[in-house]
């Protein structure tokens, strides 16, 4: 059938539009987390940006719980394209079942995996033994941890920084969870304070998380920094205006967009061929939350030192 809208382009000399290809991403967290976090939002902003001036869509996003559902395994059969972007956490055999429908894939996150993809990442090991090399430097050598699940590079970093330093794993001063949030730090607090707490400093998986323990500490008459010093990590806007303002790790989450998209549209234009990984730079931001630690053991709602919180059960 003749198209009418071409023969009229042709007639006028313009050049037909092209078709747009178009790119998918995924983002392997909870959708809870991702709805908080800035870390993501601004992820996909800085991908769509980048994809949009070089003549590609960013079609979709979905998350990884859909697969457990069955939803996201019927949209593969049904996506347009064979590129994604991955965001966040994900387990390998995640990638497994991606790797059926998507040949082109380029993996955004704080994880060094061991998967056959593109990779552009902010070591969170690396970054965790510096987190923890900074709290040593101002003197603390008692130094906690709040936040994701213990086989991840940050938490990873956290143990092998304190190894490097000779200084003492604790189980006390240690509260995982598999969902970074404010919820996830302001529990987090608690259940150290249930677990008999020492630590002087608290290194937090993300600033959500440190944002969640200062807003803890202040219903427990925590001073920070004076009684205690907390760290986040990823730099988000809301570090600056939260009191005292979040000393935290900053990652270039716009350029970490940027190149996992440069990277992706490297791959479909043939490129390269091999894996490429790509480790983004990341420093600390000082500001007001960190501090020497205190001269005088602390209490906690006069209660000594060591002693258990009553607010919350202890968890295993």
């Amino acid at each position: 059938m003749p198209n009418r809208e071409a023969q009229s382009l042709k007639k006028s000399g313009k050049t037909p539009p092209q078709p747009v290809s178009s790119i998918y991403c995924l983002v392997a967290c909870s959708p809870e987390e991702v709805r908080k976090d800035p870390f993501f939002t601004h992820a996909i902003a800085s991908i769509e940006r980048e994809a949009f001036q070089n003549g590609y869509t960013l079609k979709y996003t979905f998350y990884s719980g859909g697969i457990e559902n069955g939803s996201t395994a019927q949209f593969m059969q049904e996506a347009s394209s064979d590129q994604l972007i991955i965001i966040g956490r994900f387990q390998s055999q995640l990638y497994q079942l991606l790797s059926k429908h998507f040949k082109k894939t380029v993996y955004l996150g704080w994880n060094d995996l061991d998967v056959r993809c593109d990779g552009i990442i902010c070591d969170g090991y690396l970054a965790s033994q510096e987190a923890v090399r900074y709290l040593y430097s101002l003197g603390h050598h008692r130094i906690g941890f709040v936040g994701t699940d213990r086989n991840e590079a940050r938490f990873r970093g956290y143990l092998h920084g304190l190894e490097l330093l000779g200084l003492e794993r604790s189980e006390r001063n240690i509260a995982t969870n598999s969902v970074l949030s404010f919820e996830c730090g302001f529990r987090g607090l608690e259940r150290l304070l249930a677990q008999g707490m020492d630590a002087t400093a608290l290194y937090c998986a993300n600033d959500n998380t440190a944002i969640g323990v200062l807003q803890a500490c202040k219903g427990h008459g925590l001073r920070v920094p004076e009684d205690l010093s907390v760290m986040g990590a990823n730099d988000i806007e809301t570090d600056r205006y939260v009191s005292p303002m979040l000393t935290t790790i900053h990652i270039p989450l716009d350029e970490m967009g940027k190149i996992a998209t440069r990277v992706l549209i490297d791959r479909i234009n043939g490129g390269h061929s091999l894996p490429l990984k790509v480790i983004v730079p990341c420093h600390i931001v000082r500001r007001e939350s960190c501090s020497a630690p205190p001269a005088e053991p602390r209490t906690v709602e006069g209660l000594p030192p060591g002693a258990t919180s009553s607010c919350v059960e202890p968890r295993p």
